[in-house]
């Protein structure tokens, strides 16, 4: 499992460690993790996307799945519980089972606002599509519009440049 952190206002965690074992493999770093429903590409439990924002970047998740197969997805929650950002992002990753089974290839992007933290969570198929250096750069282009309280820009920013490193652009 590879981790990027960086020193910044808000938190921000790279966790790659497979999205897609699916709902049936629980593991140790999901005690402590609330459950939360899927609720489609974009599930906003913090609710501080509006619905028009929530439509658009769902619209691009999907464009981005058509366009390259890989699954990606967004949430956020108003609160980790015992967990550290990247425990929460890979659990949710594995219980909802984002990604192919078995290319290993889900992304989910988490938000915390209310900690103030991010995680990206990305499948091991991915890893070498989206190394630590290009998950920097996505980090640095979504925190300063989080830091804002723009997290539907943020979230573009992070869908765009994740985009660009694995796949087309939607």
């Amino acid at each position: 499992m590879r981790r990027v952190a960086l020193a910044a206002p808000l938190a921000i965690l790279l966790v790659a460690g497979g999205c897609t074992q699916g709902p049936d493999t629980e593991s140790a770093i999901c005690v402590g993790v609330p459950e939360i429903a899927l609720q489609g590409r974009v599930t906003d439990v913090a609710n501080v996307l509006s619905g028009p924002d929530e439509t658009r970047l769902s619209d691009l998740l999907a464009t981005y799945e058509r366009a390259t197969g890989h699954q990606m997805v967004i949430a956020t929650t108003n609160g980790l519980g015992a967990a550290t950002p990247m425990e929460f992002a890979t659990c949710l990753g594995r219980r909802w089972g984002i990604g192919d089974k078995q290319r290993n290839d889900g992304i989910l992007i988490l938000v915390a606002p209310s900690q103030r933290q991010s995680a990206i969570a990305v499948g091991y198929g991915l890893e070498k599509a989206l190394t630590d250096v290009e998950a920097k750069a996505v980090i640095r282009d979504m925190a300063p519009s989080f830091q804002n309280g723009d997290y539907a820009g943020g979230l573009s920013k992070g869908i765009d440049a994740i985009a660009a490193q694995t796949g087309e652009k939607p």
